[in-house]
């Protein structure tokens, strides 16, 4: 959310106007949500296939950020 303070076009000094930041492991969440739905919802069996090879890997992508701690205030 934009503060209404702020003219449009001005923000944080180095950081490109109307880009929004997201935390690694929640796009990384995301990502792997909609893969899952896809599983569920596709009518496909391939793309069932590549969605679930994409879950398990961002799944593993996860857990290995969350062991290395480099996930800590992302």
């Amino acid at each position: 959310m934009t503060d209404p303070k702020t003219p449009p076009g001005k923000g944080t000094p180095g950081r490109k106007p109307g880009r929004t930041s997201v935390p690694t492991e929640a796009l990384l969440r995301a990502v792997r949500d909609a893969s899952e739905r896809l599983i569920r919802f596709s009518r496909d069996p391939d793309v069932r296939r590549d969605a679930g090879n994409v879950a398990q890997a961002v799944g593993r992508l996860l857990d290995a950020i969350r062991r290395s701690g480099a996930g800590k205030g992302r």
